[in-house]
């Protein structure tokens, strides 16, 4: 048996640009793997020799697009600020509610289908617990050593998280009209008030 060959840096690129864009145009998140390798250009094998299956790209595809801008970049220097205070929990939120909407088409559709698709639900719980709210319990913690918070860290992370999920903007951007900006100062006031600067 021959030995496969390997794709490239630009040919996963594709892949993964083809797989986001489908999904955004099309509204659903279970788009066929057949879908993707036509939109893309490649073969179906060349999509499982670089992903490995459905689960593998989605996963691939949502890390991809965190390096496409510098959100992620900034997100992980204010989770590294020495002697952190609440007001770092407040910039973290801040940055993340200006990905947020770079991120929401393609994002509130894993998270619709994660309830029945658990390749879908793999992929935005990497994102959406592993990554963001573990970092906000992260930060939390730190925070609440040095300077107490009005609360239990993990539960505040929570909370904050819950007010910055996707979720969170559908209902009040997509289904009630709110404009963006309107929605990120809100939820800026509702994170400085769980963190205990605004009372």
């Amino acid at each position: 048996m021959s030995k496969p060959k390997s794709i490239s840096t630009a040919t996963k690129q594709a892949i993964l640009d083809a797989a986001w864009d489908l999904i955004s145009e099309s509204g659903r998140a279970d788009v066929a793997m057949a879908e993707v390798a036509k939109r893309a250009g490649v073969s179906r094998q060349a999509l499982f020799y670089a992903f490995g299956g459905r689960s593998g790209l989605l996963l691939a595809m949502v890390r991809h697009k965190d390096t496409l801008t510098d959100h992620v970049t900034r997100l992980r220097q204010v989770a590294a600020t020495p002697d952190p205070d609440p007001e770092v929990l407040v910039r973290f939120a801040e940055i993340w509610l200006d990905y947020l909407p770079v991120i929401y088409p393609v994002g509130i559709l894993l998270d619709a289908a994660s309830a029945s698709d658990p390749e879908a639900a793999a992929a935005w719980d990497d994102r959406m617990k592993g990554a963001l709210l573990g970092s906000f319990t992260r930060l939390a913690i730190a925070v609440h050593a040095r300077h107490p918070l009005p609360g239990e860290p993990a539960r505040i992370a929570e909370a904050i998280w819950a007010q910055v999920h996707p979720t969170m903007f559908r209902r009040l951007v997509s289904d009630c009209g709110w404009k963006d900006r309107a929605f990120r100062e809100h939820q800026i006031k509702v994170v400085r008030t769980l963190v205990g600067l605004d009372r």
